[in-house]
């Protein structure tokens, strides 16, 4: 079996004008007359690469990669206004009907998972099922522990933060940030970017290293547009996506978890609660892997997942390696 490879050409790409004065880029790769299924990807505001449609085989799977509101090669880049949740979610399904699709698989990780449980719970009739990594809860719980809760668990890295005036107040470190990726000097926003990709890496799991000023200045973009999800909460009520879930399981959609055991950014503990949430789930929880979907034993995992439900329209039963 082959799989789709970032040196394959996409066989359709193009930009969807909406509302607000955005238009979103999007390309389709694989095979035309394959299974439907659009990659989400995470963020707020990372953007898609051809990267994203490694996990696929080639003659099995039609894949549309996507970029959010402001993300990637969506233009205008970075822009906040008329950028909400609720605009991404509509997207979707902007998207879809564009594409001319009456259902899709739909995958996601991290606030991409955020993003596929909300539109799956809205439009399962849209929904062929859900494959999910390392889900984002996107709870002021969730946002406390990585904007200083884990500062205790990886001092290094919060170490540089701190050099930079990092406030201790629970919840400063947001509007903080916020204002000084807007305001400050060049220099300083440079140091910021550096710091929070480094904060990053290390709750991700991922080794530090220097960065381009090419980027540099795509993470700042990136990290405005997190700050602008992330004052509000995401625009969602709290608890929202564990709420939302229930949706999946009454409208008997597939749905499939894979969580990297060593994730500080999406920890597993949040994945518990949303699988209790999720009673009819499958999920495989992988030992040593944090928030890289590229790390091997993440890729087959999520290989042998998306195989299970081409051959059967259903996931395997997974569940290998218990979340505690």
């Amino acid at each position: 079996m082959r799989y789709l490879s970032p040196a394959d050409e996409p066989w359709a790409s193009g930009y969807l004008p909406v509302d607000g004065g955005h238009r979103l880029h999007y390309e389709q790769r694989g095979a035309a007359d394959g299974i439907p299924v659009v990659v989400v990807h995470g963020g707020p505001g990372s953007g898609n690469s051809a990267a994203h449609a490694v996990f696929f085989a080639a003659d099995r799977y039609r894949v549309i990669l996507a970029d959010q509101r402001g993300a990637g090669r969506s233009e205008p880049a970075g822009r906040l206004e008329n950028n909400t949740t609720a605009d991404l979610l509509a997207d979707l399904d902007r998207l879809r009907v564009h594409l001319g699709i009456a259902r899709w698989l739909v995958v996601g990780g991290s606030w991409g998972a955020t993003l596929a449980v909300l539109y799956a719970a809205a439009r399962p009739e849209c929904v062929r099922g859900l494959l999910l990594r390392n889900p984002f809860l996107a709870r002021g719980a969730d946002l406390e522990w990585f904007f200083g809760g884990a500062k205790a668990k990886h001092p290094a890295a919060w170490l540089a933060w701190a050099e930079l005036g990092a406030p201790a107040a629970p919840g400063a470190m947001l509007p903080w940030l916020d204002a000084d990726l807007h305001a400050a000097s060049e220099a300083r926003q440079a140091a910021l970017v550096a710091a929070w990709h480094g904060w990053e890496g290390a709750l991700a799991g991922a080794p530090a290293r220097p960065l381009s000023a090419r980027e540099r200045d795509a993470l700042r973009r990136r990290y405005r547009l997190q700050c602008h999800y992330f004052r509000q909460n995401c625009f969602l009520a709290e608890n929202g996506i564990l709420d939302a879930s229930p949706a999946l399981a009454t409208a008997a959609l597939p749905v499939h978890v894979v969580q990297g055991l060593a994730d500080d950014v999406c920890p597993a503990a949040a994945t518990r609660l949303l699988l209790a949430r999720l009673p009819h789930a499958s999920w495989d929880a992988i030992a040593g892997v944090g928030h890289d979907p590229f790390a091997a034993p993440m890729q087959e995992a999520i290989r042998a997942a998306l195989d299970c439900f081409a051959a059967t329209a259903a996931f395997p039963p997974g569940n290998r390696l218990p979340l505690a």
